[in-house]
């Protein structure tokens, strides 16, 4: 029996209180975490700052802006803009990428826009929104330290090239026995599966966008791709939409091993609540995700959101990253990814993963192995 996880524990935030302030959300649909960051009387850095350019000084005019996040990993960076540019006060709104997509939405159709840049690890729903016409174009300066494959129409910018693969359990599964790519997971699947039943748990591609584009990513990319999903179906999967549940699950015993797990999430997860959780970049193949930022076409604040996107492409906001445990896109540009590191690029191919005829295609593949049937005589769907 596939074991499905509560669709609503999304896991808290530990952003250090001490920086900022919660301040409750303006609309319902905003259940989420409202963070003002507002550092009175820092002064600002001068290194590395554009001496008086005018994105400056009209941000400074602007006085403030207001960012979408799906990420409550956001604290240094938020910390040290606001350091350098105390005279923009930032606040920073964690949602869901369904909630972040729904709000732009919602906005650039109304009279009081709110967001002025959002930034989501949901990339193919970030491509979407640029694609139909919500982001602005900015040329930014710092867009020539990121890879080519990073950048979309100067709209899109992924700031991170977070590794996805595995986390386990390391008090129950000693190293010799960690998969160490996805053909030796398949081997072991096939060679042992009662040591596998109920042991393994993934993001649930039916409910999860990111899970869903994890799985997309794996067909275009493995030529056994359904053969180890198969394989995975009938080994009793758990599967959840959370990452922080996946993760606690493994910690737990209940699973020894996360599917298709980003890096960066489970190594601050890891360090948060259990040191027991270990990540493992595969070695056959490994994707890298990014978190896309863009300035949003009903932008309030325009040159406040592209000083924000400046300083997340800039060193020093690339350090935050890595500070935030964040793989900051710059690694990837600088070749410090490791061997087999695919990037999903920025950019239109995505928008297959929202295609619904296709969609539709996949997921009736998947619930047929989760049922243990075959759901066509077709050849399964790419």
């Amino acid at each position: 029996m596939v074991q499905r996880g509560n669709q609503g524990d999304r896991g808290g935030s530990d952003i250090r209180r001490q920086l900022f302030d919660r301040v409750k959300p303006a609309a319902a649909w905003m259940g989420a975490v409202v963070i003002t960051a507002f550092l009175a009387g820092c002064q600002p850095s001068t290194l590395g700052q554009a001496t008086a350019s005018p994105v400056v000084r009209r941000a400074q005019a602007e006085g403030r802006v207001v960012v979408y996040a799906n990420t409550d990993m956001g604290g240094p960076v938020v910390a040290g803009f606001q350091r350098r540019y105390p005279q923009v006060r930032v606040t920073y709104r964690e949602l869901t990428s369904s909630q972040i997509q729904s709000a732009v939405l919602a906005e650039a159709a109304s009279s009081a826009p709110v967001a002025d840049l959002v930034w989501s690890s949901s990339m193919d729903i970030q491509v979407k929104l640029i694609n139909d016409g919500y982001a602005q174009t900015y040329k930014s300066p710092e867009a020539r330290r990121l890879p080519r494959w990073a950048v979309w129409r100067n709209q899109g910018f992924g700031v991170t090239a977070e590794p996805v693969g595995f986390a386990y359990n390391s008090r129950l599964l000693p190293p010799d026995q960690v998969p160490r790519s996805h053909a030796e997971l398949l081997a072991s699947l096939r060679d042992d599966p009662e040591r596998w039943q109920g042991r393994i748990a993934l993001y649930d591609p039916e409910q999860s966008g990111v899970g869903f584009m994890y799985l997309s990513a794996d067909l275009q990319k493995y030529p056994e791709a359904w053969t180890l999903m198969e394989a995975i179906a009938h080994s009793r999967p758990g599967l959840y939409v959370p990452g922080g549940t996946i993760l606690s699950k493994v910690a737990k015993g209940e699973h020894l091993i996360a599917f298709n797990m980003n890096r960066s999430y489970a190594d601050s997860w890891a360090a948060r609540n259990d040191r027991g959780v270990v990540y493992q970049t595969p070695t056959d193949y490994h994707f890298t995700v990014s978190r896309v930022a863009f300035v949003t076409r009903a932008a309030p604040h325009p040159n406040a959101a592209r000083l924000f996107l400046d300083y997340l492409m800039s060193p020093e906001g690339q350090a935050k990253l890595r500070e935030s445990r964040l793989t900051p896109v710059i690694d990837a540009a600088d070749g410090a990814s490791p061997d087999g590191a695919t990037p999903i690029r920025v950019g239109p191919a995505l928008l297959a993963n929202l295609d619904q005829a296709r969609r539709d295609r996949v997921l009736r593949e998947w619930r047929a192995m989760l049922a243990g049937e075959a759901a066509d005589g077709a050849s399964p769907p790419r």
